[in-house]
């Protein structure tokens, strides 16, 4: 009996010593799986880690180089056109009728370029969060009549008509008003380059409290798709009548920075083929209605 009781503990013993080491043998595997991957994702993070500081680092040195050659394009060009309008003027001498178009040609040129490079400058200012704004309490009547009349030539040699009607009391707004004329000739611009035949009409009230201006015309329109996209940075509507429009695809992006930093908001109504309304809101200012 003691014998075998005895040889019950050896068994006893033995199979905790295998189950122990076996147990030892399966930990010690499982840390060392562990460790392995721990080191394989270590590696591959710091690997992500390492490509995302290159990518930043590319992608400053883009916009640095951006701003620097808009910079060193500006002066150049500004005396392109400076001197292309002393020509035009005949403040240089007499210009004859043959030459006339062809440097008419080169100063719409030169109006593109100095677009492209006035687009890039302000795109680097809103990446960079350099974009200082001069804001002050105004009635924007007056803002939205001056865009009217300074693209007015422009729709008159398109053959469409201008509209521009304003409700009466029209309240301050806080803006900068620079911006401001710098998003309706945007907006406003466009309405008139995309618009074939009829008109664009530019309106002001204001609707739930706020300022709204709106843009509708009678042009091409766009798809749903393409309104989801509008204001992405170098997105332009691509079909066959947009085709020989020139631009970058800069505008709207630039627009809708702008009226956000002041605070506004713009939306977009578009069917294909019938038109296009865009809407620019500001909040009125409270205090300065007192």
């Amino acid at each position: 009996m003691a014998l075998l009781s005895l040889t019950l503990s050896s068994q006893v013993v033995h199979n905790l010593a295998n189950l122990t080491w076996r147990s030892s043998l399966y930990s010690l595997a499982l840390t060392i799986l562990i460790t392995i991957l721990f080191l394989a994702v270590s590696t591959r993070l710091w690997g992500y880690a390492t490509l995302y500081r290159k990518i930043k680092e590319v992608d400053q040195m883009k916009d640095e180089f951006i701003s620097m050659a808009s910079h060193e394009l500006r002066t150049p060009i500004t005396a392109v056109k400076g001197y292309l309008s002393l020509i035009l003027e005949g403040s240089l001498g007499k210009v004859s009728s043959k030459m006339k178009p062809a440097i008419q040609k080169v100063m719409a040129s030169a109006n593109r370029l100095g677009d492209l490079v006035e687009n890039l400058l302000d795109v680097s200012r809103i990446e960079q969060r350099r974009i200082q704004l001069n804001s002050k309490n105004v009635v924007p009547t007056a803002i939205v009549q001056d865009v009217v009349d300074e693209l007015s030539l422009t729709a008159h040699n398109k053959k469409l008509k201008l509209n521009f009607s304003a409700k009466d009391s029209i309240p301050k707004i806080n803006i900068d008003v620079d911006k401001l004329k710098q998003i309706l000739i945007n907006i406003v611009g466009n309405a008139i380059k995309y618009t074939e035949k009829g008109s664009v009409d530019v309106s002001l009230q204001v609707v739930n409290n706020k300022v709204a201006i709106e843009v509708k015309d009678t042009g091409i329109g766009m798809s749903p798709e393409n309104q989801q996209k509008l204001f992405e940075k170098f997105f332009r509507v691509k079909s066959i009548k947009t085709k020989f429009i020139q631009g970058t695809g800069l505008g709207l992006w630039i627009t809708k920075q702008l009226v956000e930093l002041m605070n506004g908001s713009i939306t977009v109504e578009s069917i294909r083929g019938t038109g296009t309304q865009v809407t620019v809101t500001f909040p009125v200012n409270q205090l300065a209605r007192k």
